[in-house]
């Protein structure tokens, strides 16, 4: 078995007594009138953000607690909550997170399981691929309430031009590719498979490995994404663009904005990623006249005979140990994460009754991915999204996967321009054992 490394990991003791320090959520509201929640955001505007700060001033009408949010860079995230949680000032109470920061910064975030188990407070509410991400030392630290599932994006009028159906299989995918290519300009899909932007095209990379039966690591923590599995999946996403020819040319230096881009400009048929870009393809300007409106959606095809297996990435919010607000703090974050707070939000959104910088279609609760009224006016997008959810796998949660994930993305850029597949892959799984031996891992 693997050694975890020591460096973020508290005491038992300690875990216990910070997660009872400040407990008391089940005490109500009506002792906490005049404190002040802040809450650290990414700066950007982001359409769920500006919602949830937008209907605070309800959270404070009912309770007497304000609520500041304070936008911070997204490069200086990491940096700013480390730099809290060392220095131990209490500048945020909540704070918002990509997922692959998680296990770097809950060593500074408050476990939530007592809260939860106080206020009887279930987090079943989320499906299990996304409450894994926030999940550490079998403690709850954050509550996934941004989260996204990968999605297959396809062009309904060249579907139906050319008479086939949205692909279930990779091999569906590479037979509607042929055809888009055959008969008419088109690509058939824009991938994207530049390294780097934080490991943007492992995303995709990951659907062919999981749904082929391979994975990254063993429960050794040993590499296994060049198992005989993992190479014939890494061949197979590379082969769209090296061998079978119906990727996007550009796709080999695209990020993930940049494939998205060509996907709206009409250059492409098929694109595969977040699904939170439904409503950037269907109603934004941005994209191109024959596309806005004409954009269909699907579940991530997968191996024949093996089902598919999508890709999970959150934005949690979490709850700093340092905060001397923490009953008010957890309050607030019931409040945002009950399910008829989210359905409201995005109903508005989806029906025109909300700012267009609080649009949002971000569900991220179980009983909200088949509620009738969210699926009739979003197109059924949240139904096939929850299933998406339901097959999906994570990423690993270590320290060290920044490191990792840059010796992967940059292999898979490699073969992407023509590098040798299975030397290549080799040569990073190796890569990577490495860095994992030398940080501890194996006894």
């Amino acid at each position: 078995m693997y050694k975890k490394p020591s460096l973020l990991l508290l005491s038992g003791t300690m875990v216990s007594t910070l997660a009872l320090s400040g407990c008391g959520g089940s005490s109500g509201s009506e002792d906490l009138e005049g404190e002040t929640v802040t809450v650290a955001v990414t700066e950007g505007d982001i359409g769920q953000f500006n919602a949830w700060e937008a209907r605070s001033d309800e959270f404070t009408e009912e309770t007497g607690i304000e609520v500041e949010f304070i936008g911070v860079p997204y490069n200086n995230l990491l940096d700013r909550i480390t730099t809290e949680g060392i220095s131990g000032e209490g500048t945020f109470d909540l704070v918002t997170y990509l997922d692959t920061m998680g296990p770097s910064v809950q060593q500074f975030l408050e476990p939530l399981d007592e809260y939860a188990a106080e206020d009887d407070y279930n987090f079943d509410r989320f499906p299990e691929s996304s409450l894994n991400l926030s999940t550490f030392d079998d403690e709850v630290h954050s509550l996934p309430v941004r989260a996204n599932a990968q999605l297959m994006f396809y062009r309904k009028d060249v579907f139906e031009d050319l008479g086939i159906d949205p692909p279930e299989t990779w091999t569906e995918l590479e037979e509607a590719g042929k055809e888009i290519t055959e008969n008419t300009e088109m690509s058939a899909i824009s991938p994207y498979y530049q390294g780097g932007n934080n490991g943007q095209n492992m995303y995709m990379w990951t659907s062919y490995l999981w749904s082929n039966g391979s994975d990254i690591f063993d429960e050794d923590m040993k590499p296994v994404f060049n198992s005989e599995e993992g190479i014939e999946a890494t061949q197979r996403y590379v082969d769209l663009l090296v061998e079978d020819e119906i990727a996007s040319p550009g796709s080999v230096s695209f990020g993930e904005q940049d494939a998205r881009t060509d996907f709206k400009q009409g250059n492409s048929a098929m694109w595969v990623g977040w699904w939170w870009v439904y409503s950037d393809f269907n109603l934004s300007d941005s994209s191109g006249e024959e596309v806005r409106g004409n954009v269909g959606f699907t579940t991530v095809p997968g191996w024949e005979g093996k089902g598919s297996t999508s890709n999970v990435s959150t934005f949690p919010l979490g709850m700093m140990k340092d905060s001397e607000n923490k009953e008010a703090a957890w309050e607030f974050m019931k409040y945002i994460s009950e399910p008829e707070f989210e359905k409201d939000m995005v109903l508005d959104a989806l029906n025109g009754n909300s700012p267009s910088d609080q649009f949002t279609t971000n569900i991220s609760q179980t009983q909200n991915f088949n509620d009738e009224e969210l699926n009739e006016a979003g197109d059924d997008l949240f139904k096939v999204g929850g299933e998406a959810f339901g097959n999906a796998q994570t990423l690993p949660k270590i320290p060290e996967w920044p490191e990792v994930s840059n010796i992967i993305s940059s292999a898979i850029s490699d073969m992407a321009a023509g590098a040798p597949v299975e030397k290549t892959t080799n040569e990073a799984a190796a890569e990577v054992e490495q860095l994992l031996e030398e940080e501890g891992y194996y006894e």
